[in-house]
């Protein structure tokens, strides 16, 4: 790390550490408040996106990993520090979390009362694939940006498209056979919503406690990139939220998949406008936050990924 990167890392003083947690606390509940408010009280429905054909669904891929990449590249003052293995764990956990995946998975147990019996296998087999395929996404993210140098942009972009075709065309249907093949074994069923909207509070304490999950990830995410930035702090800022927003797919399900939503073009658009907004809202407040505690100097041109391997 550069002398100038090194002066814009957050002191993790008390103050600072009581700023960071507050933060966190409150770019959650707001980020998922404005997810709520849309779904619960503005009669936007969920996404209905069964009809979305693999080929959108792959572009979807394809934008993702290329951001994952990139933000690899930038943040290799600190994952080029560890080794192959432990840099891609260490990545693949963060998108893992990004995802919402631990949270899912608690809030459809709840929602179902998948605790009873074995429900809880049951819905944990059927998210238990995109998480894998997520980890696979971050973990080889970090290899395509270490074996790969950014000024080589074919070779790039062939990486990318094979290992996003690997990951949608083969892993996750391989991963989806699996879990059915464990569901069938032990018969379970699609367990039904014992808890329906609008919901209480006994599934409400789940739905915004559980969001703590993609928040820490942001914040991680941003110690990791903030370094690597150029510019003010609101141009950072500004930078952060285009890649979380490309990282967690929400540009091109809201600009390409809503085509394919089974409802009017308003609210198709709607339906998935609402997750990008949630990921605006998490990734601009976790951005405020960060640099409402970084010190005030700022370098210009202390870090370009091209450079970095």
């Amino acid at each position: 790390m550069t002398n100038s990167q090194t002066a814009q890392q957050v002191e993790l003083t008390a103050k600072n550490l009581a700023i960071l947690a507050v933060g966190l606390v409150i770019t959650a509940f707001l980020a998922l408040g404005s997810h709520d408010l849309a779904i619960a009280h503005l009669g936007i429905p969920y996404p209905n996106d069964g009809d979305v054909p693999p080929w959108a669904r792959y572009i979807g891929q394809v934008v993702r990993l290329g951001a994952m990449v990139y933000v690899c590249r930038l943040a290799s003052w600190y994952l080029g520090k560890r080794n192959t293995v432990r840099a891609a764990a260490i990545f693949g956990l963060l998108i893992v979390l990004l995802q919402e995946t631990l949270r899912v998975i608690v809030v459809d147990n709840v929602v179902s009362d998948g605790w009873i019996d074995l429900r809880w296998v049951y819905l944990l087999m059927t998210r238990l694939p995109n998480a894998l395929l997520s980890f696979y996404c971050g973990a080889i993210a970090v290899v395509i940006a270490r074996k790969i140098e950014s000024d080589r942009h074919v070779p790039l972009l062939i990486a990318i498209a094979a290992a996003s075709a690997i990951g949608y065309f083969a892993l996750l249907p391989a991963l989806k056979a699996i879990a059915n093949l464990v569901t069938a074994a032990l018969q379970l069923t699609e367990t039904p919503e014992v808890h329906t909207m609008p919901y209480g509070i006994y599934v409400y304490k789940y739905i915004y406690g559980m969001f703590i999950e993609p928040t820490i990830s942001s914040f991680a995410l941003i110690y990791l990139l903030w370094p690597a930035f150029d510019g003010s702090k609101p141009r950072r800022i500004a930078l952060f939220v285009l890649l979380m927003l490309l990282m967690r797919g929400r540009i091109i399900a809201t600009g390409l998949f809503s085509f394919w939503i089974k409802d009017s073009w308003a609210l198709a658009f709607a339906a998935e406008g609402q997750f990008f907004v949630e990921t605006l809202v998490l990734a601009g407040l976790t951005g405020l936050t960060w640099a409402a505690v970084t010190p005030k100097a700022t370098a210009v041109g202390q870090n370009s990924p091209s450079g970095n391997r």
